[in-house]
């Protein structure tokens, strides 16, 4: 299963698919962008084997300039991405897919935000860290049966966890 209805959480079971999806995106991402890119990255749940995510593929590109990236907008739209404004200036957000069926969230930052390198780090540090991912994966199946309508209170509710992840993994690198 690949995509999601916006707004809404539903966790699925890992699909190695997901890999493969992430790599199409990645070419076709890395071919528009190539003189810009630092580095193309699967992040989120569905980068990590094994465990249930929602089926959301979240691709993280870590860019030269953010600012140089307005010249790629028509390019990126034109892979079936839309770009979504955002109060967020530290990176740009784009959506795959129709609203009745997400299928990737695309985040691009430049190197001076550490908004895509704590995405990287904690997708890193729960792949390293077995005991954590298994907390992460009971928290998020607790709270998708509480918030399987309100993805906004989903989010909102697992940052806790997350902000603490993200403190031990900067310790530990």
């Amino acid at each position: 299963m690949i995509g999601l209805k916006r707004g809404t959480v539903k966790l699925v079971p890992h699909n190695p698919k997901w890999d493969e999806i992430f790599q199409v995106e990645k070419k076709k991402l890395f071919d528009v962008m190539n003189e810009l890119v630092v580095g193309i990255q699967h992040v989120g749940s569905t980068a990590i084997p094994t465990k249930p995510a929602k089926p959301i593929i979240d691709i993280a590109i870590l860019v030269k300039s953010l600012e140089k990236v307005k010249d790629y907008i028509k390019k990126i739209e034109a892979l079936g991405y839309r770009k979504k404004q955002e109060n967020k200036p530290e990176r740009m957000f784009f959506t795959k897919g129709p609203e009745e069926n997400r299928v990737v969230y695309l985040h691009i930052g430049d190197e001076s935000a550490n908004y895509i390198k704590d995405m990287i780090l904690f997708r890193d540090y729960l792949m390293q860290n077995p005991a954590e991912t298994k907390k992460y994966t009971k928290l998020k199946q607790r709270l998708a049966g509480k918030f399987s309508d309100n993805r906004e209170r989903y989010t909102a509710a697992k940052e806790k966890f997350v902000q603490e992840v993200l403190r031990r993994a900067k310790k530990s690198v």
